[in-house]
């Protein structure tokens, strides 16, 4: 079991009734409790809204451990959180319409869903960081994608809150030329000078 695994569903509802002494779940999926049970705990104030049908119980802090396990169930192995996604993740804010799921270059794509996109990144180790057991870009990669994969009206936002989070807009610049002759790399360019 992961961290964001919360283990049986039917287990759920019963480990959200406080237990001196034992920990519940932190963040808990429309699937993990009865229909009728979803709305009432939403109203009754035991949980928050995190991202589509994923909430948090009340009382936990949002962080970005429970950002990425908001996402869990849509990242196969073989991806990692990128873009817009992984900045949700680092830095909070306004969580993005889907998860961007990157595999590295030439693995298989995971299959569509309505709530993630995906996409094939030239990704090394050292892109990759373990959030909440889910697999995210690092602030830094983040950085770079977001750069060069966003219009920069949603960019300059996005990444000025990456720098509260460790974000080095010089280094991210000198980080575009390991993707030289890439697409993007211009409008990555001016965009990061804004910043």
């Amino acid at each position: 079991m992961t961290l964001c695994d919360p283990g049986p569903a039917p287990a759920a509802l019963h480990r959200l009734r406080p237990r001196v002494g034992a920990p519940g779940p932190d963040v808990v999926r429309r699937d993990d409790v009865p229909p009728w049970a979803w709305t009432g705990l939403h109203l009754d104030g035991a949980l928050v809204h995190l991202w589509r049908d994923t909430s948090r119980v009340t009382g936990t802090p949002e962080s970005p451990t429970l950002r990425a396990c908001a996402f869990a169930p849509l990242v196969p192995r073989r991806g990692a959180v990128g873009r817009l996604a992984a900045a949700w993740v680092h830095a909070g804010g306004s969580p993005p319409d889907r998860v961007t799921v990157l595999v590295r270059s030439g693995a298989r794509r995971p299959g569509p869903h309505p709530d993630r996109v995906s996409a094939e990144a030239d990704l090394t180790d050292d892109d990759l960081q373990t959030v909440g057991g889910v697999l995210v870009t690092t602030v830094a990669r983040t950085g770079v994608d977001v750069a060069r994969w966003l219009p920069a009206h949603t960019a300059v936002p996005v990444l000025r809150a990456l720098v509260t989070h460790g974000l080095d807009p010089d280094g991210t610049l000198r980080r575009l030329e390991a993707h030289a002759g890439g697409r993007g790399l211009r409008a990555a360019r001016a965009t990061l000078r804004q910043v």
